[in-house]
């Protein structure tokens, strides 16, 4: 242990900015390969200790823990390379193409979980295994297993199979009205769903703070909408799918303490208010003083047909500095809100996408903010 102490000391001292390219290249690779035989090494040491039960007697209810104590480890962490030093009986062929360095650590930890899963059938086959695996990349040696596995379990027990019963989503309300989803999409279902937010997502920009997260909400809000506003999307009640939502005037020109609110009951903000006012359908509904209906208005569209074509003739995308998502990502967005006295015309009018037609709606409202202070 000291020997190795040295060599990383000496390594140290070295200013890497001296170095060359290839000196550099081949330091990385010398470390890569230590690091590999050193999480061999850590493995049989912790095999050590369980065998004879080192861990209770330091003072540890586990080897897990002992680990996690004695470097600082995350618990998933420490649980690997627990599940390392038993994989040295239960794949030692495996095992010793690790320690020799045909496979690497990450190579390894994917035949050890073949082991774990099917524990006869992969003592039959292990052999084989490594040969076929030794010298792929990581994740070709991830499909080289699971093409063995598939192929050992059967479709009658089949991932696939599992895959289907176990897919699921949920969607729950909060109390502020965000929703939470959480669920288990089959490998198809995510991969459709992965490529379709990537294919949405536009690279961000320099001036563009949002999270990986963020940018994957606003894709899927886009996609939903996108759907939404499709000519063939399916009726219901003899009417499209839609976000309906119930407002007084003095909600539409951005007064709180009135009503806006979604038709099951969601409370939004002023800004969103006024944000989806911008590009939608209108009915007005006139109550008499006991909330009886007096009148119902014809719903009239806030932009045209003809209106938004001519604003995308123009515009032809986002028209925020530096954007360029093209119009089916947009709302038209009005310079003067038509409830303030604005115009909906084409000189008034301009395509936002929806993060830009935010950012629009919160400045606008810090600014009536300071008007009115």
């Amino acid at each position: 242990m000291s020997s190795l102490r040295s060599a990383l000391d000496e390594m140290a001292s070295i200013d890497n900015r001296n170095l060359t390219l290839g000196e550099l290249d081949q330091d990385i690779t010398e470390l890569l390969e230590a690091q590999n035989e050193i999480e061999v090494r850590l493995a049989e040491k912790t095999k050590a200790v369980t065998e004879r039960a080192g861990h209770q007697e330091l003072g540890y209810p586990s080897p897990t823990a002992f680990l996690m104590h004695r470097g600082a480890l995350s618990a998933g962490r420490a649980r690997r390379i627990v599940a390392d030093s038993n994989s040295i009986e239960d794949a030692p062929r495996t095992y010793r193409a690790w320690a020799n360095g045909r496979l690497s650590t990450d190579q390894a930890r994917r035949v050890f979980a073949a082991a774990e899963t099917l524990p006869e059938e992969f003592t039959k086959a292990e052999g084989e295994l490594v040969e076929i695996v030794a010298g792929l990349s990581v994740s070709d040696t991830w499909r080289a297993v699971e093409y063995w596995r598939q192929a050992v379990e059967g479709p009658e027990t089949s991932t696939a199979a599992r895959q289907h019963e176990e897919r699921g989503l949920s969607l729950s309300k909060t109390w502020r009205g965000m929703r939470r989803v959480d669920g288990w999409l089959t490998p198809s279902a995510g991969e459709a769903f992965e490529a379709t937010l990537d294919a949405i997502m536009a690279p961000p920009r320099d001036d563009d703070t949002r999270t990986a997260r963020q940018r994957r909400h606003d894709a899927l809000e886009d996609l939903a909408r996108s759907y939404l506003d499709h000519g063939d999307t399916p009726r219901v009640g003899g009417e499209k799918p839609h976000i309906m939502v119930l407002a007084d005037l003095e909600s539409l020109q951005g007064i709180a303490g009135g009503t806006h609110e979604t038709f099951d009951g969601t409370i939004l903000d002023i800004e969103t208010l006024r944000m989806l006012a911008c590009d939608a359908s209108i009915s007005r509904i006139v109550l008499g003083p006991d909330s009886e209906v007096l009148d119902v208005g014809r719903k009239t569209r806030v932009w045209t047909t003809a209106q938004r074509r001519a604003i995308v003739a123009r515009d032809r995308h986002c028209v925020a500095p530096g954007c360029d998502r093209p119009p089916k990502w947009c709302d038209i967005h009005h310079g003067a809100h038509w409830a303030d006295g604005g115009d909906t015309n084409v000189d008034d009018g301009y395509l936002y996408c929806r993060f830009h037609h935010t950012l629009e709606h919160l400045k606008e409202a810090k600014q009536r903010i300071r008007e009115r202070s």
